[in-house]
């Protein structure tokens, strides 16, 4: 089954799109969309509809090619037909340069419709699109309460999607002391227990209505900070594999508890940043943190994050004798660049010795090995899917 998505501002146009697909065997309209998606939404719908081509009406030239470009960009070779009233040479050119190999003209109801998927469903076939990565999920867990482990990971988390592009989501898992609402002034946006709750019925459109944003992050928060006596945990793995989905990095700020709630979350991690801090009561606690993981069989995932280092304190072997994991980054003490960015909710700036450390960190979060692959380089005409010429029907392109 070809699972297509079709988005057509032409209400009229889109319905007869419809009509005239139902009729081609093997394809699946998984979703019709009667605006132009935002680039966050399209991939959004893209990923989680894991959808196969897309059916794109060209009425607003310039916003079906924002469309496009985005695929082009971030998926390429996903197949892409185009329709609208005109085939000119003006169009095709504009077409052309994003990416366009198929373009339609009414009516839609005859062969040209069922041919110019059949072209995309071999394209699939021969050369599949290259899927976009599950996101990994990163868990922040505190030692204790205090080491900082909020404002590493809210700011690692905005390093990923400010500094280096990444389509990052920020959890905020300390459902009774969790301070990321205020951190980055969310203000009231739904929280991780509200998207818990509403599971069984979310999708793209509800997730989109309920994600906090601050800049290029998206976030949802801990809540009202009352959190229900259980968590529903098969809603939570519902609410994490939707986000997997969508996103290139997650990051789960933690509470310093090991509850059932934190470990359904580090069991879906990558890797889990235990954060402590040179003094001898974290230390302490950190080590009894791993031993409690090990017996949990999620010592292979842990990495220990050395907080508020100082000059002169401990050195990282001694920090890792103490508790039994080697130190994987350590972040200096800087108390005004902490303070400022809460004063200015936002995150600790990279111009700042703890702000590179924390953007070397976000760099370790980054999906690897994925590069975009160079497209050969077409003559105009054959860029385009030009239809046999023995064709009864009135072709796709008309010279």
């Amino acid at each position: 089954m070809l699972r297509t998505l079709l988005i057509s501002p032409e209400g009229a146009r889109g319905r007869e799109l419809i009509a005239a697909i139902a009729k081609v065997p093997e394809v699946e309209v998984v979703r019709a969309l009667s605006e132009y998606p935002s680039e966050n939404d399209l991939l959004r719908i893209v990923r989680l509809r894991k959808a196969d081509l897309l059916i794109l009406d060209v009425a607003d030239l310039a916003r079906a090619k924002a469309v496009a470009s985005v695929l082009d960009r971030l998926m390429p070779g996903f197949p892409v037909i185009t329709i609208g009233g005109s085939d000119s040479l003006a169009v095709l050119a504009e077409l052309m340069h994003v990416g366009i190999r198929d373009h339609l003209t009414p009516p839609f109801d005859g062969p040209a419709l069922a041919e110019a998927i059949e072209i995309a469903r071999r394209r699939l076939a021969t050369s599949p699109v290259a899927r976009v990565r599950e996101a990994d999920i990163y868990s922040f867990l505190p030692a204790k309460p205090g080491v900082g482990t909020s404002t590493i990971a809210v700011s690692a988390s905005c390093a990923a999607a400010e500094n280096l592009g990444l389509k990052t989501l920020l959890l905020d898992c300390d459902l009774a002391a969790g301070t990321i609402k205020f951190l980055l002034k969310l203000g009231n946006t739904a929280s991780l227990i509200d998207a818990v709750a509403h599971a069984g019925n979310l999708d793209e459109d509800l997730w989109s209505q309920m994600i906090g944003k601050w800049e290029k992050l998206e976030v949802l928060h801990a809540g009202l900070l009352d959190p229900p006596p259980e968590v529903d945990l098969m809603g939570l793995q519902k609410v994490l594999a939707m986000a997997r989905d969508q996103y290139e990095v997650i990051c789960a700020d933690l509470a310093s508890s090991i509850d059932s709630f934190s470990t359904a979350i580090m069991r879906e991690s990558r890797r889990i940043f235990l954060v402590t801090t040179p003094e001898l009561v974290p230390l302490h606690l950190t080590s009894a943190r791993v031993r409690r993981l090990t017996e949990l069989g999620l010592d292979d995932r842990l990495a220990l994050l050395l907080n508020r280092k100082t000059r002169g304190g401990l050195s990282d072997q001694a920090v890792a004798d103490a508790v039994g994991i080697p130190v994987s980054h350590t972040f200096p003490n800087e108390y005004v660049a902490v303070n400022h960015s809460i004063m200015e909710a936002s995150p600790v700036t990279p111009h700042t010795p703890l702000g590179q450390s924390i953007l070397e960190l976000a760099r370790s979060l980054a999906p690897h090995g994925e590069s975009k692959p160079a497209s050969a380089g077409r003559k105009f005409l054959e860029f385009f899917h030009i239809p046999r010429p023995d064709s009864a029907e009135e072709a796709a392109w008309r010279g």
